[in-house]
């Protein structure tokens, strides 16, 4: 999922140039669930971004299971939301779910074993569901080592779209059925000409992702 993954920690606090969230990641075995709740915002995005969960793909990035909402910008006056789901390098699959602002989606991920897993869309306010199994050839085998929600920005450098972004449930499976929250992970900040340009906070199961101005 990360091009390059840090440019920087210090603290549990990972600095990068695309990706604003938490994860988690362990050593002794695998992560083989997570979800989260999104909020759709209210207003329009001033450039595309995405929300995902995702197992594997920050530290252990040759390959990931992802799933999540874009919001993409059309014509600088109106954004639309896609929901969908991503497993390496492999085509990413579309939902069949309409997406409306201030809906709240539910994104679920289950990891099978290594090559194969099952992604959930839910919209919480219309009652559309779809699902999607995935299976993947070995060259694209999960470690399962690493669990994280947050929010992408298309490319390097873009303005900051948004205002605040809150994630919320964000919850995972992890090693011996252990059950993971956002609050204590690991977090991602956005650095850009050398200055945060995000804040990340973790409470409980939420994420808060706010655009820090200068």
């Amino acid at each position: 999922m990360l091009d390059s993954t840090t440019n920087g920690t210090s603290d549990g606090v990972h600095y990068n140039d695309r990706y604003a969230g938490a994860f988690w990641e362990e050593t002794d075995g695998a992560f083989t669930f997570a979800t989260a709740t999104f909020n759709i915002p209210a207003q329009p995005a001033e450039q595309n971004y995405a929300v995902w969960v995702a197992i594997d793909g920050i530290q252990h990035n040759d390959s990931w299971f992802s799933a999540g909402i874009n919001a993409v910008v059309l014509d600088n006056t109106e954004t639309t939301y896609q929901a969908w789901c991503y497993w390496g390098n492999d085509v990413p699959y579309y939902f069949n779910v309409t997406i409306m602002p201030k809906d709240v989606i539910r994104a679920s991920i289950t990891a099978h074993n290594a090559t194969s897993g099952t992604a959930l869309i839910e919209n919480l306010n219309n009652g559309q569901a779809n699902v999607q199994n995935l299976q993947v050839n070995s060259t694209l085998s999960l470690l399962e080592g690493e669990v994280s929600w947050g929010v992408m920005l298309y490319q390097v450098n873009d303005t900051i779209p948004f205002d605040t972004v809150t994630i919320t449930n964000a919850t995972a499976y992890g090693p011996s059925g252990s059950i993971y929250k956002a609050e204590g992970a690991n977090k991602l900040v956005i650095k850009q000409d050398n200055e945060v340009v995000t804040s990340v906070e973790t409470t409980g199961s939420t994420i808060t992702i706010q655009h820090v101005y200068e």
